[in-house]
């Protein structure tokens, strides 16, 4: 691959590594959706990691157009083989997470649903005082 080139390559294999580890902590946060009993925490941590994640793809392609735009190139680079073969790596992973993420998005709806419905069948026993102010069970009258 000719030197002027070879930057761009540097970029678009940055970019696919960045992706992949974006499905990685998209995997594992639905694998926590999908539990009867997600961990708050590890779901706190795995939107903290994919949020760093996202930073990184903004940044990598950020990186990626001016490359382009330095060598007068875009996608799907036709005309020179190294670079289509990254590309034909990443536009179907970018798909994938794409719809992934729409998924994700549709059980997190359905979390917040359920957590809704719990909460309005808890929240009528909130009013009740089971206990007075001396720690006494309170007579039902």
């Amino acid at each position: 691959m000719p030197d002027r080139y070879r930057n761009l390559s540097t970029v678009l294999n940055s970019l696919y590594q960045v992706l992949a580890s974006l499905g990685h902590v998209m995997n594992e946060e639905q694998q926590q959706l999908m539990t009867a009993s997600p961990d708050s925490r590890r779901l706190i941590s795995l939107s903290e990691d994919k949020q760093a994640l996202l930073v990184t793809l903004t940044f990598v392609e950020q990186r990626r157009t001016e490359s382009e735009s330095a060598l007068t190139l875009a996608p799907p680079y036709s005309d020179h083989p190294s670079l289509a073969a990254l590309w034909q790596r990443i536009e179907p992973l970018a798909q994938q997470l794409a719809e992934q993420n729409q998924h994700t998005a549709l059980m997190l709806s359905q979390q917040q649903a359920w957590t809704e419905q719990v909460l309005n069948i808890l929240q009528p026993l909130q009013a009740q005082r089971f206990y007075g102010p001396d720690g006494h069970p309170v007579m039902n009258r």
